[in-house]
Order: structure tokens, then C-alpha cells, then sequence
């Protein structure tokens, strides 16, 4: 999520997609975005929130950094 934004009926297909799948079958997401950024992906904070709503309840949450030194 978050390579290329969603266009109007991309953000609503996929909202659509999301809560057909909610709480019946598990989903794996990967971004490079933070959840804070969601709203520039699908171009809307109010449907960016109701995704997240529904992903993020019941889930868990990996958060990989890389830390480069030297």
C-alpha cells in the first residue's frame, strides 16, 4: 500500500473489498507509508480511516525500521 494512490473508485472498490472481508478471513498488508499517510494513498481521510478501521481491528501490527549505521 502506498507505492502508487488510488483514484476515486479504486479507494471505493477496495473499501468495498475490505469490509466484505471484514472479521470472515484474515489479510496481509505491506506499505512504506505510516497509517498517518493512508489519507494521501486513497486520496480521502475519511475512507483512508474507515479502511484502517477495519484492518486494524483484531490485527497485528509489525512494524519493520532499518537502522544503517557507520
Amino acid at each position: 500500500m502506498g507505492y502508487l494512490p488510488f483514484d476515486d473508485s479504486g479507494a471505493h472498490c477496495f473499501f468495498q473489498l475490505i469490509s466484505k472481508r471484514y472479521e470472515k478471513t484474515a489479510t496481509i498488508f505491506t506499505s512504506n507509508k505510516s497509517f498517518g499517510e493512508w489519507g494521501d494513498i486513497f486520496r480521502d481521510n475519511v475512507i483512508a480511516s474507515a479502511i484502517l478501521d477495519r484492518i486494524l481491528h483484531h490485527c497485528t501490527t509489525v512494524n519493520i525500521k532499518v537502522i544503517v549505521t557507520g
